[in-house]
């Protein structure tokens, strides 16, 4: 059994005790649970529902796990003979969630 959900702008393939890395949620912290309602298909064995664009009665239910933040990624902009240069730093927040349940 799997679900298709959205959440932060993106689309996640999700299977139960699964663990993915989504876009920060707000006023989450860790051990608290957490229910995507954006489903847009569920494929349990048998049977394939697909949303229209988002299925009515269906929901993913996951538990917090970690609340972090990616890898540094470096910027560094200059123009050539001018002596202009600028040296920026992006850390993106993220958080760990654990698929409890996928209901239909």
């Amino acid at each position: 059994m799997y679900a298709i959900i959205e959440t932060g702008g993106k689309q996640y393939r999700v299977e139960p005790e699964e663990e993915l890395k989504v876009e920060k949620l707000k006023g989450r912290g860790v051990g608290e649970t957490v229910e995507f309602d954006k489903v847009l298909l569920v494929n349990d064995e048998g049977g394939v529902d697909v949303g229209k664009p988002y299925l009515e009665d269906s929901v993913v239910e996951g538990e917090i796990v970690e609340k972090d933040k990616e890898e540094k990624v470096t910027v560094f902009t200059y123009k050539k003979r001018k002596g202009q240069r600028r040296k920026l730093g992006h850390r993106q927040p993220y958080m760990k969630v654990r698929i409890d349940s996928i209901s239909s």
